[in-house]
């Protein structure tokens, strides 16, 4: 692993073929999965550093972080190799973009599958697959990356500010939809996500937000509200809505812990801040969210 990789991997980056890219440990320390101001990459045996958003002395802070010993006057910004670099991303985020839009293609209604039987093993019963076959989809043999196998999937389609398909969130399931894969990561992203969210439901003027698809559905089910699922805290505090009349007023179904709460709370600031009238709802239960609520009140 080079040292530009290693680095990129302890800010919680992204390394893909021969670059970087991750938060700003200056302009972006809350570390999010849509902030990834800063480039890394390795040049006969340099390490190359730029932070695209602010053009923070990002070396400096690596080495008060120990997690470079390179000099200063070792890693001169090359607007050229910053522009091939982007270049070559820009082509990658395409092709993954592609793969998880074929790979959706090849979906089929959850109706009778493994996806089916994993949900109403979350109490999540009655579902009519048919109307949400645009959003959510079972396929039979998902390749997931980590392991080389091929495993059934719950597929989850991600959509942009304007309705525009983006990447897709799998859930890796047992053949029988018992539960999830015996793999790591159960849960994974393919293609671009930032700003959007999984959305369950027309884009009407009261909608829910929740963190999972899971929880998103169990809120749906109580509530027949719109309900999006963002698929992590991070999603959540970077949601991009729509202008209003859409999402004119905002219910933050939040998973009651620590940093769902926060997440909610400041999401909730932001919103308001757009002229949305929002509140923010959890279970009593600490350490608990509302698809746990759900499969309780089932048995």
């Amino acid at each position: 692993m080079t040292e530009a990789e290693r680095i990129t991997r302890a800010l919680g980056g992204e390394w893909r073929g021969s670059s970087g890219l991750a938060p700003c440990p200056i302009c972006q320390p809350e570390g999010r999965r849509d902030q990834r101001g800063l480039s890394l990459s390795d040049s006969a045996g340099r390490l190359l550093v730029h932070c695209h958003k602010s053009g923070c002395d990002v070396l400096r802070d690596l080495q008060a972080r120990n997690l470079t010993d390179t000099p200063r006057d070792r890693a001169p910004y090359d607007p050229e190799e910053a522009q091939r670099r982007k270049a070559e991303e820009r082509k990658r985020e395409t092709k993954r973009l592609k793969t998880a839009h074929d790979l959706f293609a090849e979906g089929v209604s959850c109706e009778g599958t493994a996806a089916q039987a994993y949900l109403e093993g979350r109490g999540i019963m009655g579902m009519r697959f048919n109307r949400i076959a645009r959003t959510l989809r079972f396929h039979p043999s998902a390749l997931h990356g980590a392991s080389g196998q091929r495993l059934p999937a719950m597929l989850a389609q991600i959509r942009g500010p304007k309705g525009e398909p983006l990447g897709l969130h799998r859930t890796f399931l047992k053949p029988d939809g018992s539960g999830k894969a015996d793999v790591e990561p159960q849960k994974m992203m393919l293609g671009p996500s930032s700003g959007g969210a999984v959305r369950f439901g027309p884009d009407n003027r009261v909608i829910a937000l929740a963190e999972g698809i899971e929880t998103a559905l169990s809120v749906s089910q109580a509530s027949r509200l719109t309900v999006w699922a963002t698929l992590s805290t991070s999603g959540l505090k970077g949601l991009i809505l729509p202008p209003p009349p859409v999402a004119e007023v905002i219910v933050i179904a939040a998973d009651h812990d620590p940093a769902g709460i926060s997440a909610a709370e400041q999401t909730a600031e932001r919103l308001e801040r757009e002229g949305r009238a929002v509140s923010v709802i959890y279970p009593r239960t600490p350490g608990s969210d509302f698809n746990d609520l759900l499969s309780e009140a089932g048995q």
